[in-house]
C-alpha cells in the first residue's frame, strides 16, 4: 500500500456548497431540477447497481418523491449537477432498480479495485440521514425540531435552539516498542483478528492524552511520544478515526478489564507474513479499507 493513498470514506468528491445551504429557494430549485441526482438509502443501506457494481443508482425527484421517508439532504454539486440523499420508506419500493448494500461491503469492494470516492459520497449521505433519524426532538426543550440548511442543522421552533450534525472523534493507535507493534482483539472480532487499539476521545482531551489513556486502560501500557499519522471518516454511525503511532515505555501487557479479550506484540516479519498469506483463524489483520491496516503498513515502511 502506498501510504499516500487516502483511506476509504475520504476524498469527498463534491463541492459542499456551504453558501447555498442557507438559501431555501436555491435548495428547492435544485431539488426539482431535471438533472439533479438523488441517492436512496434504507436502514443505513445504500442503493447501488448490484453487488458487483457499487455505482449508486441516481433518481430525479419526480422518480423518487413518493418513496421518500423524511428529510432531503443536500450533499453538494459537481461541475454539472446537484446531489441529494434520502431515506425511502420501504426497502422493496425501489429494489428492482438494483441492490441495497451496507457501506462496509461497498468499502471492501472499492478497496479491492484500488480507490474510489463513491464510499465517501455514500458515507456523507448515510451519516447525515442517521443523525436526523436520531435527533428529531430538541435536546434543550424536547419539542420536535425542523431540518434546515439542506440537512446540516435542525432548528427548534419552540426555543430557537440550533442543533448541528455530530461527529464522534475516536483515536486509533499503533503502539510500538523496539521492532514490535501492539495489537489487541475484542470479543466481537472475527476469529483470529487482531487490530490497533482504539477508543472514543473524552471531553477536554488532546489526541495525545486520549491515546495514552486508552492504551493504559486497555493494555496497562504507559505510552510516551505520540505522533498523528492520518484520519478516516467512519460512518458507523458517524465517527472520525484519528490515526496515531505511540511509543510504549515498556512491553509489559496487563489487561484488567473486559474491553480486550487479549493483546500481543508482533514483529514486522509476522505482520508481513500474515498480510501476504491473508491470515487464518489463528492470526489475521484488518482489511485494507480500515485505517488500522494503513497504520500497520505505515509502520512496516518505517526504517
Amino acid at each position: 500500500m502506498n501510504f499516500s493513498t487516502s483511506c476509504i470514506f475520504a476524498e469527498f468528491p463534491l463541492d459542499p456548497c456551504d453558501p447555498i445551504r442557507s438559501d431555501e429557494e436555491e435548495i428547492n430549485s435544485l431539488v426539482y431540477a431535471e438533472n439533479t441526482r438523488f441517492m436512496a438509502f434504507f436502514d443505513g443501506l445504500a442503493l447501488v447497481k448490484s453487488a458487483d457494481d457499487i455505482t449508486p443508482i441516481y433518481f430525479t425527484y419526480k422518480d423518487i418523491n413518493e418513496y421518500v421517508e423524511d428529510e432531503i439532504i443536500f450533499l453538494g454539486k459537481d461541475d454539472v449537477q446537484a446531489y441529494f440523499a434520502v431515506n425511502v420508506r420501504n426497502k422493496n419500493s425501489l429494489q428492482g432498480s438494483g441492490a441495497y448494500l451496507d457501506l462496509r461491503t461497498i468499502a471492501r469492494k472499492a478497496t479491492k479495485e484500488g480507490f474510489s470516492s463513491v464510499p465517501s459520497l455514500l458515507a456523507r449521505g448515510k451519516m447525515l440521514l442517521d443523525w436526523h433519524s436520531r435527533h428529531k426532538h430538541c435536546a434543550n426543550c424536547g419539542a420536535l425540531s425542523i431540518s434546515g440548511k439542506g440537512g446540516y442543522v435542525r432548528k427548534c421552533p419552540s426555543c430557537d435552539t440550533e442543533h448541528f450534525p455530530r461527529v464522534d472523534p475516536v483515536v486509533i493507535m499503533m503502539i510500538t516498542y523496539a521492532d514490535k507493534c501492539l495489537l489487541g482483539r475484542s470479543p466481537h472480532f472475527l476469529t483470529g483478528m487482531y487490530s490497533a487499539l482504539a477508543g472514543f476521545m473524552e471531553p477536554g482531551e488532546t489526541i495525545e492524552e486520549a491515546v495514552r489513556r486508552e492504551v493504559l486502560e486497555e493494555a496497562g501500557i504507559i505510552v510516551g511520544k505520540v505522533s498523528y499519522i492520518k484520519s478516516q471518516p467512519w460512518p458507523f454511525p458517524s465517527s472520525l478515526m484519528i490515526g496515531a503511532i505511540g511509543q510504549a515505555k515498556d512491553d509489559k501487557i496487563n489487561i484488567e478489564n473486559d474491553e480486550l479479550e487479549g493483546a500481543k506484540w508482533f514483529s514486522k516479519q509476522e505482520i508481513r507474513d500474515v498480510i501476504k498469506s491473508g491470515g487464518d483463524d489463528h492470526f489475521r489483520v484488518p482489511e485494507k479499507f480500515a485505517i488500522a491496516r494503513h497504520l500497520l503498513e505505515y509502520w512496516l515502511e518505517e526504517d
